[in-house]
């Protein structure tokens, strides 16, 4: 990415904060979650139990969209934000309502040793550039993740600063977990990867992402995308 590109993205980040942070804050309580930047919570009732899949998308050879109905969808942000409740765990730790602007169902799987150097499925350190300092991502296990798996990796705010994109570092924080398990992070401000699964595993989960919004609502283009 040239520089020009990213100081655009820096300079909208920026002011898109600010705008969320005049038009949108509802609180400045301090939490976990903003400390660190990621937080684990353990979900009442599971979300993706018995799921129906309409197709897979496949991306590339380790990458598949797992793809779903729009009336699963919808009984799925149900289960998640008022029946887990979820949405005022989520006010009380960062301040703000949020609009649930994408959702993702996929799976990845491993990828040979002789590419790993390659940007396959997000499997290098990174930070999501195009959103706010309080965009969150949710992600949701398909199944029990482990290592062996290819549990995601996240390094909290603090390192994140002090990451050079080439190091090799160690994780903060391993998405491993099972379909009771909820995790959230900021994407912009914790650098994060995917991890890789071993040699015949794969690894499936759903992802959210959110946006500060003035009431809890998600996009009208959210089924389409």
């Amino acid at each position: 990415m040239n520089l020009i590109k990213l100081k655009i993205l820096k300079i909208y980040s920026i002011i898109s904060t600010l705008i969320e942070n005049i038009l949108f804050k509802k609180n400045s309580n301090t939490s976990y979650l903003k400390k660190e930047g990621f937080l684990k919570v353990k979900l009442n009732e599971e979300v993706l139990k018995k799921i129906q899949l309409e197709k897979k998308i496949v991306r590339n050879e380790y990458f598949k969209i797992l793809i779903m109905d729009e009336i699963q969808i919808q009984k799925i942000l149900k289960k998640i934000f008022v029946i887990n409740k979820i949405s005022d765990e989520i006010t009380q730790n960062t301040g703000f309502n949020y609009k649930i602007s994408y959702l993702i169902l996929y799976e990845t799987s491993s990828i040979p040793q002789d590419i790993r150097n390659q940007e396959i499925y997000a499997n290098h350190w990174h930070f999501d550039k195009p959103y706010s300092k309080n965009t969150i991502k949710l992600i949701i296990p398909l199944e029990k993740i482990d290592t062996n798996l290819g549990a995601m990796k996240i390094l909290n705010m603090d390192n994140s600063k002090k990451l050079k994109l080439n190091d090799a570092i160690e994780s903060d924080f391993n998405v491993t977990g099972d379909e009771k398990d909820l995790f959230i992070f900021y994407p912009n401000l914790c650098a994060h990867k995917a991890g890789i699964p071993k040699k015949n595993k794969s690894r499936k989960q759903l992802m959210l992402q959110l946006n500060p919004s003035k009431k809890w609502c998600y996009s009208k283009y959210l089924f389409s995308k």
